[in-house]
């Protein structure tokens, strides 16, 4: 009679402790959604307080992901019944990434004093336009608009977004310093897990799941700079076709620009539209332009970036404009273009983790996440 007391009772208890373990994983889901916002501010601050230090260990981190989604997919090419190693894969990559960059300097200065020689001649024709436009609408002589024509100045303009570029040039030697330590680190980081865990399962889990968070940041990177790429191509094809001037330089600048959603496609078309209003002083030319590069993003953006990429970028829209906001006004437009990337890497990695899972839900567009790797393990 004893022993059937005690089943029952053992009976009853059982939904009971079942009940208290799925209290306590909500109360961890709780716990690790606030612990998140108070780390968020404390990243902030030190965004604020290093930003000399942070953002070109951040832009290394970013050339180091690329890095190696590139040797990645170097090694897959086949070379007969084998493949490229990985230190050939990892080699060509930096070959390509050190003749991109070259190239890229190269593109900038050029077309950066070519610009500025021409100055003249756009401010020339900005005031002209407004002149024209302001007399058909018979307040030419308004003294606002005579003094707006008069004082925009377009060399000023230029030579400040030179002196910003060159900002960002002066750091790629601590940049470059930055990458070869990463990479030299990634050589023994295996080692140092192995050497973390006594019980060779534990050491497979991490291993896993860091590989497969790897993975799903590579993936992620490459596709996005492919189709960045892609639509940079596009639009220089678009631009040299109707003779817009440093075609090339808008090219890099829409490629760069995409990697920033919604604002980034924006001004990506707004800059050689406009360019090409004042450089033609022909609305038609401003129409063209403006029409053919926004169908150009359209179709990238809306047709072959979600079959490439699929799910990879679920963020909330509430997410990335909180992310594009802070980064930006913290880190400029460079906080502006790492934001989104960052964000995403942050989502892959709070979804791996069982107390931070519940972060990765908020950060995502539809709750919907990748699976946890070491639940499966």
């Amino acid at each position: 009679m004893s022993s059937e007391n005690a089943e029952a009772s053992g009976d009853d208890d059982r939904p009971d402790r079942g009940q208290a373990r799925r209290q306590a994983r909500r109360q961890a889901g709780v716990l690790a959604v606030f612990a998140s916002f108070g780390l968020a501010a404390l990243a902030i601050y030190a965004m604020v307080q290093g930003q000399s230090i942070l953002l070109p260990f951040v832009i290394a981190i970013f050339i180091v992901i690329l890095l190696d989604s590139m040797a990645a997919r170097f090694c897959k090419i086949p070379l007969g019944d084998k493949h490229l190693p990985g230190w050939a894969g990892m080699s060509l990559s930096i070959v390509v990434m050190i003749g991109a960059l070259i190239l890229l300097g190269d593109l900038v200065a050029n077309n950066v004093a070519a610009v500025t020689e021409r100055a003249p001649t756009y401010q020339q024709n900005i005031q002209a336009l407004i002149k024209g436009w302001t007399e058909q609408l018979g307040i030419g002589s308004l003294p606002s608009v005579q003094s707006l024509a008069e004082e925009i100045n377009i060399t000023q303009v230029l030579r400040s977004a030179a002196a910003q570029i060159t900002a960002v040039a002066g750091n790629i030697f601590t940049i470059t310093f930055y990458v070869v330590f990463i990479l030299l680190e990634q050589a023994t980081f295996r080692a140092k897990i192995n050497a973390l865990f006594r019980k060779e399962s534990d050491a497979h889990t991490v291993h896993a799941t860091v590989q497969h968070i790897s993975s799903d940041i590579q993936r992620y990177i490459g596709l996005k700079t492919l189709v960045s790429a892609l639509t940079g191509l596009v639009s220089y094809a678009v631009m040299q076709a109707v003779g817009v001037d440093f075609a090339a330089f808008w090219a890099l600048l829409i490629f760069v620009l995409n990697f920033i959603p919604y604002v980034g496609s924006l001004v990506g078309v707004a800059f050689p539209s406009v360019l090409a209003l004042i450089q033609f002083s022909n609305p038609l030319y401003f129409l063209i332009v403006a029409g053919v590069l926004t169908g150009v993003q359209l179709v990238v953006g809306n047709v072959v970036e979600p079959r490439l990429m699929g799910r990879s970028l679920n963020l909330s829209p509430l997410v990335i404009l909180l992310s594009l906001a802070v980064f930006g006004s913290i880190w400029g437009i460079v906080g502006m273009v790492l934001s989104i990337p960052f964000m995403v890497i942050a989502m892959l990695i709070c979804a791996q983790f069982e107390p931070t899972r519940a972060v990765a839900v908020l950060l995502s567009a539809d709750g919907k996440v990748s699976p946890n790797v070491s639940a499966k393990l």
